[in-house]
């Protein structure tokens, strides 16, 4: 971070092959920042604001914040393993392309119109989340957990491995695919013979 110690905000910059792994940044502001082939893993940002920022190809596994702000950011082929997303202040805004959210929690969160196109989701915690209208096609969502979750218009096509039980969670007008869609009648007890 040596170069930008001094400086508090950062507008349109690029940041390219920056390692801060397990810093401490703190009061930081980044607006409309590329960050490209980064890592930032397990840093730890307090008080920071990330706006209409993108991550591309980056590592952030298990950083951490608090009260910071994430709006309109998109990661895309970004590993972003073991973040309690849940921690990030409200409203959080993010759209995950292509990325490694293995072992998330996004508990309690608005996700509405969330975007989780083509990502590795294994184990990532939803509950209590609003998910209305989010797009997860193409995700593994292998051990995922949705509890009490809102899923209305949610589209799962080509997602795969999910577990969502339907008695649990809102999925009013949700779209799933076949086969993996055949899931969805696990909890409740139905037989399926071929």
């Amino acid at each position: 971070m040596a170069d930008y110690d001094q400086e508090i905000s950062h507008e349109h910059k690029r940041f390219e092959n920056i390692t801060w792994e397990g810093k401490t940044i703190s009061g930081r502001e980044f607006y409309d920042c590329h960050f490209y082939k980064c890592s930032l893993k397990e840093c730890i940002f307090i008080e920071c604001t990330f706006e209409k920022c993108t991550f591309e190809e980056c590592d952030l596994s298990l950083i951490q914040f608090k009260q910071t702000a994430f709006s309109r950011v998109v990661l895309q082929y970004t590993k972003a393993i073991g973040i309690a997303w849940h921690n990030a202040r409200k409203p959080l805004t993010v759209d995950f392309h292509h990325s490694r959210l293995s072992y998330c929690s996004f508990s309690g969160q608005n996700l509405k119109k969330g975007i989780f196109l083509h990502c590795q989701a294994d184990e990532a915690d939803f509950s209590g989340c609003n998910l209305s209208l989010a797009d997860f096609r193409g995700t593994d969502l292998a051990g995922a957990r949705f509890s009490e979750t809102d899923l209305t218009q949610a589209n799962f096509t080509g997602a795969q491995r999910y577990a969502i039980d339907v008695q649990n969670n809102k999925v009013r007008k949700a779209k799933f695919s076949l086969p993996d869609a055949l899931a969805l009648l696990d909890g409740l007890g139905v037989e399926i013979v071929e």
